[in-house]
């Protein structure tokens, strides 16, 4: 592919992970960082335009005059206030994953994110689909998030999701959220789990590509690698 044709050698911390990129190592931190900033941002999206629709219901039930809507009616738009407040610091996060990205890797990840519906891959939306998100059911949802201003929200469901909330019932509480979060983070930090090369095949590699298996390979951890 003629990416690097004299790479320079450094050496890695026996307790950093590493995953091969076709010739190249990178580190397995790195990519980490990159899901987890994405996964914040569309989580804090969704959470967003949930709370968004439900001010807007709210709005029109305090027509009706009761105490209880007023209450509620002005907690709400707290809540999407503070979300509002969020999504830019969650945008600047991924924004600074995506620049410690390996320099092999920051252009195919671009080349994909130029189709605004790059996430609708067929690993991704069964992905979706096993959690019991929005690719599950008849709805829609996921396919139609391409059409949000917010370019780099975009994506499948998390537990912010406001169509999956209903279907459920109920919100989780934020303890729950949070630990989630953490076990999301640890799962893709464990260097045996299938999750982070699964992810890193979606968010590098087309779907196109019949060699992207050969692509990702997992390696050792320490010893003398490639440029990160």
């Amino acid at each position: 592919m003629g990416f690097f044709n004299n790479p320079p050698v450094f050496t890695l911390s026996r307790n950093e992970s590493v995953l091969r990129y076709g010739s190249e190592n990178v580190y397995q931190s790195r990519l980490t960082e990159l899901f987890v900033a994405e996964h914040a941002l569309r989580e804090v999206m969704q959470r967003e335009e949930r709370l968004h629709h439900k001010v807007i219901a709210l709005e029109k039930a305090v027509t009706l005059g009761t105490n209880m809507n007023t209450m509620q009616f002005e907690d709400a738009k707290i809540a999407l206030e503070e979300s509002q407040l969020q999504y830019p610091i969650k945008e600047w996060a991924l924004y600074q994953a995506e620049c410690r990205l390996h320099s092999i890797l920051k252009e195919p990840y671009d080349r994909l994110r130029r189709d605004p519906k790059w996430y609708m891959r067929e690993e991704m939306v069964q992905d979706c689909s096993d959690r019991g998100g929005c690719c599950s059911r008849e709805c829609g949802c996921c396919e139609q998030r391409h059409l949000s201003k917010k370019k780099k929200g975009r994506g499948h469901c998390t537990v912010e999701c406001k169509c999956c909330i209903g279907l459920r019932g109920f919100e989780l509480p934020e303890s729950q959220k949070q630990e989630m979060r953490q076990n999301f983070e640890s799962m893709l930090r464990e260097f045996y789990s299938a999750s982070a090369l699964r992810l890193a095949n979606c968010f590098f590699c087309s779907s196109k590509s019949k060699s992207k298996l050969s692509w990702w390979q997992r390696t050792l951890k320490g010893g003398s690698y490639g440029t990160d």
